[in-house]
């Protein structure tokens, strides 16, 4: 197969997949939306208070699309902001125990269901897959501007 044709082939999988995503998310009763999701799943990673900046630049968004998360996560209690100390006009957010509490009880969800999915997978197969994603996801958002 042609690198051509090898390409076309992984965007109709990745098509594929991107679309099989949204109908499990759709079927699945998560105790988090996705996004509140990811962003919890990221202060729960770093334990330290981030900037919304930090946040958007770690998760490929727009300042402005993280802080309507913000905003909608701080009113449902999963965050907290605290003033900035090198920047007054400015927040940190950390978690809050209610936020820390959804996203471990979702990612604890999340493995067990991909976990189920991949059962007949080898240990060597899952991590391949991990670490070609992860190298994959590094390619893509170093290009977000092309």
């Amino acid at each position: 197969m042609q690198k051509e044709e090898s390409l076309a082939q992984l965007v109709y999988q990745l098509a594929k997949l991107v679309r099989t995503l949204e109908a499990i998310n759709r079927k699945r009763k998560y105790p988090l939306e996705r996004a509140h999701y990811l962003l919890l799943l990221h202060l729960n990673d770093n334990e330290q208070p981030q900037s919304i900046g930090d946040l958007a630049n770690k998760l490929a968004l727009d300042n402005s699309t993280v802080t309507r998360q913000i905003n909608a996560m701080e009113k449902n209690g999963l965050i907290e902001k605290m003033a900035n100390p090198s920047d007054g006009r400015s927040s940190l957010i950390v978690q809050s125990q209610l936020g820390k509490e959804l996203v471990e009880s979702m990612h604890e969800l999340r493995i067990k269901r991909i976990g189920s999915a991949l059962q007949d997978w080898t240990q060597n197969d899952i991590e391949t897959l991990a670490a070609l994603s992860e190298k994959l996801i590094q390619s893509l958002t170093s290009n977000l501007s092309d």
